[in-house]
């Protein structure tokens, strides 16, 4: 760290070129963080993360991704400690955090499974699509999954049954061409519930988590493809829903039924935190504090008196060149 001088009027909150000079940097460390998650490199990640919010202590994005990420790593004390002050600084967020944290450790446990699993009436099913044939037709997995998730409706009639996928061909979506197959197998059109627009199974996770949501439903069986079924779940907690049992078609079934290593959780992880919103990238301004009433944890100077002018000593990151270089240029710094 470097020992800065810097001399303004103390008016109770620092320079104004210092702190845009901070949300800039900010952004950048944020911004950083997250290309370090999507290659997989959690740790660095985690560093830009940790440089970021000595500069913003109350951004909740950046403590929420800090507390998925560290979870990645085994860092429980980092996870707790993040987790523990975003519970100030956004509750909401907070709980988040928590639902992609437990979504992805329960999905990565998933083993697989064509047996229906019990299911009551405060649930719904959720069936995923798969890619329609150019014709508008259903290809044979989608057959397959619309099969499966039928055995699991019939162990619970009357409950919800979600439809979901977009990606039309010849005007025909997924969703409104798996709703005709469940209507000609003799399901109740009240029954179904279709979601048509998602391109992708973050997608699909944030549409039908809203659909269900109108309903007051949060907690889902969820049907797909054994391939798809650990990405599939840790999506839907991201978005909100959680997923209490899983049914898949017998397609290469042998070839997903061990669980995910840590190693391989970085991708599930990555794409929850992508169906939770988070934003993949920030501008300075949006790095502004949330909660800026919340004491920073490391704070070392004590509020000045309002009117007075004082030398106080700021510590800036090493790793915040533009904001060092800022301060020299403008004569705030010597």
């Amino acid at each position: 760290m470097i020992g800065l001088v810097i001399e303004a009027p103390t008016t109770g909150s620092l320079p104004g070129i210092f702190a845009v000079a901070a949300e800039d940097d900010a952004a950048g460390l944020y911004n950083q963080a997250q290309q370090k998650f999507t290659n997989r490199e959690a740790a660095g990640g985690l560093a830009a993360l940790q440089q970021m919010l000595a500069l913003t202590p109350n951004n909740a994005d950046a403590l929420a991704l800090q507390a998925i990420w560290s979870e990645q790593l085994d860092d429980t004390g980092t996870r707790d400690a993040a987790l523990s002050r975003l519970a100030q600084v956004d509750s909401a967020k907070a709980q988040t955090a928590r639902n992609v944290i437990d979504g992805v450790n329960f999905a990565a446990a998933i083993v697989p499974s064509t047996q229906p699993v019990p299911a009551d009436s405060s649930m719904a099913i959720v069936i995923l699509g798969f890619g329609l044939l150019d014709d508008g037709s259903m290809r044979p997995e989608l057959v397959s999954r619309l099969s499966t998730g039928l055995l699991q409706a019939n162990t619970v009639p009357d409950i919800p049954i979600v439809v979901t996928g977009g990606n039309p061909k010849r005007g025909i979506s997924e969703g409104a061409a798996m709703q005709k197959w469940l209507l000609d197998q003799g399901v109740p059109e009240s029954r179904i519930l279709v979601e048509d627009k998602a391109p992708s199974t973050v997608g699909n996770a944030q549409n039908s988590t809203a659909l269900l949501q109108q309903r007051g439903i949060s907690k889902v069986v969820l049907v797909t493809s054994p391939n798809h079924i650990r990405r599939a779940a840790a999506d839907f907690a991201g978005a909100g829903t959680k997923v209490v049992g899983t049914v898949t078609t017998d397609t290469d079934l042998a070839a997903s039924l061990t669980p995910y290593t840590r190693e391989q959780q970085a991708g599930i992880r990555l794409e929850a935190t992508r169906a939770a919103a988070f934003p993949v990238t920030k501008t300075a301004e949006q790095v502004v504090e949330a909660a800026p009433e919340l004491p920073t944890p490391d704070a070392v100077n004590a509020a000045p008196t309002p009117g007075s002018k004082e030398t106080t000593t700021e510590t800036v990151p090493e790793s915040s060149p533009g904001l060092l270089d800022d301060l020299i240029a403008t004569g705030s710094l010597r």
